[in-house]
Order: C-alpha cells, then sequence, then structure tokens
C-alpha cells in the first residue's frame, strides 16, 4: 500500500500543478471523513465476519433527518446527538435480526436498508432538504483547524481511541475472539450475543457520526444519495487488512486506506478522469492490494521439509 501511494503520488503530481497544494490535501482529507468513520464503524462488524449493507442507506437516513429536525427548529447540538442517536438504533436493529433472530446479516442489513429508504422518502417527500443547518454542523464539515478540516481531526481522535478499544481493552480481545470462533468464545465464558449486537449498534453510531460530517460539508440533505458510499467505506476496510497486520482488520490499516483511496480519486478528479474512473480505482486498488499481502504472506510461510524415508525407518 505505501508503495502504490508513492507511485500516485509522483503520477499525479506530474500530471497536475495542483495537487501537491496545502490548500488541495486538505480538501481531500475533508471529503474522506465521511468514508472514512463509516468504515472506522463497519470494522466492528467484518472483524466479526459479519456484513453490513444497509449503512449506504444509514447514512442518507440520518442526514435526512438531521436535516429535517433543523428545519423544524431543533438546536444543533442536539440535531447531531439524535443523528448518532439514529444510526445506533438502526444498528440495534439489525444486530437484533441478525443475533437473536438468526437471519443472515447479509439479508436482515439488506432489510434495514430498504426499510430505511422508504421511511427516508417518507419523511422528505422525495425532496432535497437544505434550509436551517446547524452553524455548528457546518464548522465541523467545513472549518479547519491548523490547516486541516475539523471533521478529520475528530476522525483521528475516535482511530486513537477505537486502536486502544481493539487492541488494549477485554472488548476488543472478545471481539477478535468471537470473530475468530464464536463457539469457542462462548465455551471461553465470552458473551458472544451480546459482543455482536454491540458491533452492529457502533457501526451504526459511526455512520450517524458520517452523516454529521456528510451534512456540513454538502449543507443539504439529498434522498437518493448515501447507497453509493458503500463500496468505498468496505474498500476502505478490506485494504486495511493489507497493511501492519496482514489478514486483520485494524486501524493504523485502515487510515493508510482512507489517504490511499483518497489521493486516487482526488488525482483523478484533477486530471479530468470521467466519473467511472472512480469505480475501477476503487475496485483495482483493492484488488492488486490484496494480491501483493497474499503474494507477501506466501514468500513469508516456511516451506516445508521433505523427511527422509531411511531416517524415519532407522528412528523407528
Amino acid at each position: 500500500m505505501l508503495i502504490l501511494l508513492v507511485v500516485l503520488c509522483v503520477a499525479f503530481s506530474a500530471l497536475s500543478s495542483n495537487f501537491l497544494t496545502v490548500t488541495n490535501w486538505s480538501n481531500l482529507l475533508i471529503v474522506q471523513a465521511t468514508t472514512g468513520a463509516m468504515a472506522l464503524g463497519a470494522i466492528f462488524v467484518l472483524i466479526l465476519g459479519e456484513f453490513d449493507v444497509s449503512l449506504g442507506y444509514m447514512i442518507s437516513f440520518c442526514m435526512m433527518t438531521g436535516a429535517v429536525l433543523s428545519e423544524k427548529g431543533v438546536s444543533g447540538v442536539g440535531t447531531i446527538l439524535i443523528m448518532v442517536a439514529t444510526g445506533a438504533v438502526c444498528g440495534l436493529l439489525s444486530g437484533l435480526l441478525t443475533v437473536k433472530v438468526k437471519i443472515s446479516s447479509f439479508i436482515s442489513t439488506l432489510g434495514v436498508g430498504i426499510l430505511l429508504f422508504g421511511l427516508n422518502l417518507a419523511i422528505s417527500n422525495g425532496e432535497v432538504h437544505s434550509s436551517n443547518i446547524p452553524a455548528i454542523m457546518t464548522a465541523i464539515g467545513q472549518k479547519k483547524l491548523l490547516g486541516i478540516g475539523l471533521c478529520f481531526w475528530i476522525l483521528l481522535l475516535f482511530c486513537a481511541v477505537i486502536y486502544i478499544l481493539l487492541n488494549h481493552t477485554t472488548f476488543g480481545r472478545n471481539l477478535y475472539a468471537v470473530g475468530g470462533s464464536e463457539k469457542i468464545a462462548f465455551l471461553a465464558g465470552v458473551k458472544t450475543d451480546r459482543i455482536r449486537i454491540l458491533a452492529f449498534v457502533l457501526s451504526g453510531a459511526f455512520t450517524g457520526l458520517a452523516s454529521v460530517f456528510q451534512l456540513g460539508q454538502a449543507g443539504a440533505a439529498n434522498p437518493s444519495s448515501g447507497p453509493n458510499l458503500l463500496m468505498p467505506t468496505y474498500a476502505i476496510v478490506f485494504l486495511s487488512a493489507t497493511a501492519f497486520t496482514p489478514g486483520v482488520y485494524n486501524v493504523p490499516g485502515l487510515l493508510l486506506s482512507i489517504v490511499l483511496l483518497g489521493v486516487g480519486i482526488n488525482g483523478l478528479n484533477l486530471i479530468g478522469a470521467p466519473s467511472w474512473a472512480e469505480f475501477v480505482y476503487n475496485g483495482g486498488v483493492l484488488i492488486i492490494a490484496v494480491f501483493l499481502s497474499q503474494l507477501d504472506r506466501y514468500k513469508k510461510k516456511p516451506r516445508k521439509t521433505q523427511l527422509d524415508p531411511s531416517a524415519l525407518r532407522s528412528e523407528a
């Protein structure tokens, strides 16, 4: 991934004089804050071996909820808290359907996503809502601190918290244990159902946080936006397992993935590439990175030594 990042930076620097400017990199990180927050939540579910396809619909629903509440005069802080709580409740619903009702996570989250899409159209009347967006939300989405977007600083703070949570707490060890083998973790005394449901709740809460970033950046909520963010989100999480700790979803790898995908998309936009190039890039980088990771692991794997049959007979 580091090699790919360096190559991309050199290539886009040669193709566009605006690529290496402070303003461009600041905007790049601001844009990536949304999918970064969604990916930070999705990492909990993927560690368990589950999959949440409702995240794209969920962020759209949370954004529309915030926009409608803002129009009704709800305070900025109250709107932000409700948006995050809305995501958490949606995650709870997916978790209960998956864990308690025993529905496949792909099917349960797909159903929840379609449900949220319908509710989104209902509360929005199919219209874009952009009036009275709280100043605190636009500040989070657009303001800069030390040349970097405030939303990206918030993302970095949560990345540090989640890194500690996953690597230095009982919850993190239990989460990886359930993802490795739920049956063994249960026999070891881990409350596996609680861990699995909490993973979906955290995924939803971070999607709610991502909706705050996105609404603050765009200044409007579109009922049709959101699903297009699902693929970049999972591309970031899958790529995280190819760096630092190959085969394991990890926060440092996630941060590197956020920058890598952001650099590619930003560079393609600067050189005037067609819109479909972004999808080709996301999928292509994911395939190449996973291939290189697997190749590196294969090379490091110790070779099996051949046993001499005559030596075995002498030992017998």
